[in-house]
Order: structure tokens, then sequence, then C-alpha cells
């Protein structure tokens, strides 16, 4: 039986993270529609106790969130730069580079999440004055 080369388990990783990526938009999106619509509501003074029990007890969990999320980037970043040290230092480059792959794209992934929530706090923020 033969192994299974590394550069496939990297780019399956990748590919795996980059769905997750595209269903975190989806959902991003979904959301934003309810906000939306939670907007047109406020904007026409029609918001009930409950739309604004939702609004303020999802402010803050997503600014929970959002605090996760700056701290798990702040402690990913360091970890990503010394794994890329020493995947360079250990491989041959155009190896380097295909395991590298997996680091940018968890990164990446990292900073959408992050942003997606950043940007729920601020809309969130909006329609709780």
């Amino acid at each position: 039986m033969g192994q299974i080369p590394l550069e496939l388990i990297s780019n399956f990783i990748s590919m795996v993270i980059l769905i997750m990526i595209f269903v975190k938009y989806y959902q991003y999106k979904q959301k934003l529609d309810v906000l939306k619509g939670l907007d047109d509501l406020k904007n026409k003074k029609k918001l009930t106790a409950e739309d604004k029990s939702f609004i303020s007890s999802n402010l803050k969990d997503y600014q929970i969130l959002f605090a996760r999320d700056e701290q798990r980037v702040k402690l990913a970043y360091p970890i990503f730069i010394l794994v890329a040290g020493i995947v360079l230092a250990f491989l041959e480059f155009k190896e380097a580079m295909i395991h590298l792959n997996v680091i940018v794209v968890a990164f990446i992934f990292m900073q959408v999440n992050k942003i997606h929530n950043r940007n729920f706090v601020n809309l969130l923020t909006e329609l709780n004055k």
C-alpha cells in the first residue's frame, strides 16, 4: 500500500479551509439580510421589544466573539510565522510553497471570521442606538 504524498494532504486541507470560507460567507450574507430587515424596521419605528432584546443579546454575543477572534489572530500570527520558518528551513523551496499555502489560507480564514464579527458588532451597535 502506497503512502499518500504530503502535498496532497496540504492541498486537501487548503481546499477544506476554502470551502469553510465560502460557507462562512454564505452565513454572513444570511445574517446580514436579517440585520438589514431589522434596520428597515428601525427606520420605520416598528421594532418590537422582542427585536430590541434580540439585538442587544446578539450584540453582546458578537462582542465576545470579536474579542476572541482578535486574541486568536494575535496568538496565531507568531505561530504561523514560526511554522513558516520551520517549513522554509527544512524543505526545498518548491515543497515549502505548497505547504505554506495551508498557513496562508488558514490565516485568511481567521481574518475573514474576525472581519465578519467586527461588522456584526458595528451593525448591531447602530441598531441598538
